[in-house]
């Protein structure tokens, strides 16, 4: 990482300080790895929590200092984590994604985002952990207040409910961070700035939806900002965050357009753009949803300078 970046995280290290171990499930995604990058840095002892089939080779090669605790499914196996880890924080990133559910995706879905949270939130009932920051996604509503977008979002939504259960029967203290569309370099997930740097690589047509979309676009190191700052807050003043949900987006939304022409002046080259060829969800957000950022965090990273990172990394 460039010292910029560098220089980002650094901000709030002493917010760190009182962290001694941690826990992150989705330890393998885009943002789990940066998660873990960070807390690492800072002197924080990470436990990673995968499946037994999970890949782990990012992970293992570019954060070897990384505990890897393996869940085989069951209830004990998680007990058994906390037992050996004793964490008194976890990040919970963990989730399965489908953005047009069928019939065949119903129970991973619900196992994934359902039932897991509800053995992972079981086993810290008996252990040390006092802070949980839990994530979820704009998918959850469909516009202001309204119903989710699909059953991940319902998923997201009822997890939510389950965590102000389990607070209520032990100390926990939990913030759930909405994610909106997150973006870094060298990101390997098949999402829109991937596509439209692979686009400007390869000189290759770039398909987007026939309809402008807007967007809350988050760099990767402003969401783990956030991240920190949600498990910090809950330590000094828990009444003001606790069983809270916060969006992680910034203030105004941008277009796809606006997106494709920031990495045309950034990369001084010009796409060729399909519009509709990007296929339309049966479920569209036309009123993107609002809520309330965290009171003490602010993204850092301008769109501009994002995309400066993506392809200079490249």
């Amino acid at each position: 990482m460039g010292w910029k970046i560098y220089n980002v995280y650094s901000v709030h290290r002493n917010q760190l300080s009182k962290m001694k171990t941690a826990i992150v499930t989705g330890a393998t995604s885009f943002i789990g790895l940066s998660l873990i990058n960070r807390l690492l840095m800072d002197g924080v002892k990470v436990h990673a929590i995968v499946r037994k089939h999970t890949d782990t080779k990012r992970l293992a090669e570019n954060l070897s200092k990384t505990n890897i605790n393996v869940y085989d499914g069951t209830q004990a196996s998680l007990i058994n984590i906390f037992q050996t880890s004793v964490p008194d924080t976890v990040f919970h990133l963990a989730g399965n994604y489908v953005r047009d559910e069928k019939l065949d995706d119903v129970e991973n879905l619900i196992t994934s985002n359902v039932l897991f949270g509800c053995q992972l939130l079981s086993a810290i009932l008996s252990s040390r952990v006092e802070y949980f920051i839990n994530t979820g996604s704009y998918f959850q509503f469909s516009g202001q207040n309204e119903n989710p977008v699909n059953l991940y979002g319902a998923a997201k939504n009822s997890f939510i409910s389950i965590l102000e259960y389990y607070s209520s029967l032990s100390n926990l203290k939990s913030t759930s961070l909405i994610l909106y569309e997150s973006y870094g370099p060298n990101d390997w997930r098949k999402k829109l700035f991937p596509t439209i740097l692979n686009a400007i690589k390869n000189n290759i047509p770039l398909s987007i939806p026939e309809k402008e979309t807007l967007l809350y676009p988050v760099y990767c190191i402003d969401i783990v900002d956030c991240y920190i700052l949600a498990a910090a807050k809950l330590r000094e003043n828990s009444q003001n965050t606790a069983n809270q949900l916060f969006a992680v987006r910034h203030k105004n939304p941008c277009s796809i357009e606006e997106i494709i022409n920031t990495f045309e002046e950034v990369s001084n080259r010009k796409l060729l753009v399909k519009p509709g060829g990007w296929p339309r969800s049966d479920r569209e957000i036309f009123n993107i949803w609002r809520g309330s950022t965290h009171p003490d965090w602010n993204p850092k990273f301008n769109l501009k300078e994002g995309v400066k990172t993506i392809l200079n990394a490249n």
